[in-house]
């Protein structure tokens, strides 16, 4: 499995965490082109090499920008942006945990909030850019470490705050701290929404292989190094049961071109799996049985989305448990180009079976207008089973 470890050593901000990632390999040709997807003007960027005493890594420079954007504004870049499904619901999730957690602080709705300083295109950058490094690299687990922040108070928009920002406080309620006498902001929103999202455990670096290293350098001069580092690789545990939620609803009054979509819409909003299958119903009715598995950390979205894009007035969901094998995914040079390739292996770490990621296999179709089965059997005759 491959897995992420967030090591704040003096906090984390969005630009920060975009910096380790490219550091570790993620090419900033990748995370530039995704981002001139945003409909709008965006600022000049550039991954500079910085140094912090001895440690070296990349520091994101972001020119300013004066383009600031309403929620709604930011929900509708993201729904409507040409973005991979993960990408897409990682980053609406992480502006979620950011809108929430500045509703609760104020005490007002989310139609009545307006964001300040986050308002700015830069966190729209910032979401986007760490969900499309961390997908980048098929992470399917993270990890994080006590979280830095600092003391004193900063000066916002707001006028001179408390620091840390209540609303960082509030994302990070959960989580481990610790406090600093630095006068600096060393936790952002951003950065706690980041760690929020994808950190479901904190504390010691589990076993793993590590693969790649990366550092985010900041500019604070303090006598700590102002860096972020991460480190990438294989647990080297053995696969373990995986709890999970199974909720499923029977549906016999919804046309089926409506619940295909439906099912887009839930797998959008985090479902592990969902399908839907015919069952018979009251009084001899043909029906419908929609299935959803979901994690923890998406549960409450999932069951949101199905009320929401279904006629179903109820719900049943219980707690269950699934195997998985061990999967590492490797990008493999083919005569059509790279592809990624998701290779798994049993308990006792022997291989056994692999599987060509279909985006790849869509791209390169679309890119040659050749038929996706004609090219997904190409491929497969290119690429060796042992990896």
């Amino acid at each position: 499995m491959k897995i992420l470890y967030i090591d704040p050593v003096f906090g984390i901000s969005g630009d920060m965490m975009i910096g380790a990632l490219i550091h570790a390999g993620y090419p900033f040709e990748n995370f530039l082109k995704t981002i001139k997807k945003i409909p709008l003007p965006i600022p000049d960027m550039e991954p500079e090499r910085l140094s912090q005493g001895v440690i070296e890594g990349i520091h994101l420079r972001i020119k300013h920008s004066d383009i600031h954007l309403t929620i709604k504004e930011m929900y509708r870049i993201l729904h409507e942006m040409d973005l991979q499904e993960k990408v897409r619901s990682d980053a609406d999730a992480m502006l979620d945990i950011i809108i929430n957690a500045e509703s609760r602080i104020h005490n007002i709705s989310h139609d009545e909030l307006h964001l300040h300083e986050l308002s700015n295109i830069d966190t729209l950058i910032d979401l986007i850019g760490v969900a499309e490094g961390i997908n980048f690299f098929g992470i399917e687990s993270v990890f994080c470490g006590p979280v830095p922040c600092g003391a004193g108070t900063i000066r916002t928009s707001h006028g001179i705050i408390p620091n840390p920002p209540p609303v960082t406080l509030e994302i990070l309620k959960d989580f481990k701290v610790v406090f600093y006498e630095d006068n600096l902001e060393l936790t952002t929103p951003t950065g706690a929404a980041i760690i929020k999202h994808y950190a479901k455990q904190q504390g010691q670096v589990p076993g793993m292989g590590i693969e790649r290293i990366g550092y985010g350098v900041g500019t604070y001069n303090s006598v700590k190094p102002d860096v972020l580092r991460i480190f990438i690789g294989e647990s080297l545990e053995a696969p373990q049961k995986d709890d999970i939620w199974v909720i499923e609803t029977d549906i016999d009054d919804m046309d089926m071109e409506y619940l295909g979509a439906a099912v887009d819409r839930i797998r959008g909003a985090g479902a592990i799996d969902c399908l839907f299958f015919p069952v018979y119903m009251k009084k001899g009715r043909l029906g419908v049985r929609l299935s959803v598995m979901v994690g923890d950390d998406s549960l409450e979205k999932v069951k949101d989305a199905i009320f929401s894009e279904t006629t179903t007035f109820g719900i049943r969901v219980r707690r269950d448990s699934r195997e998985v094998l061990k999967r590492e995914i490797k990008t493999k040079e083919t005569s059509f180009g790279k592809i990624k390739v998701k290779y798994g292996y049993n308990k006792g770490g022997k291989y056994l079976k692999f599987h060509i990621e279909f985006e790849d296999v869509k791209r390169m179709a679309e890119e040659r207008n050749t038929p996706y089965m004609a090219l997904y059997r190409a491929i497969i005759k290119g690429i060796e089973e042992d990896p």
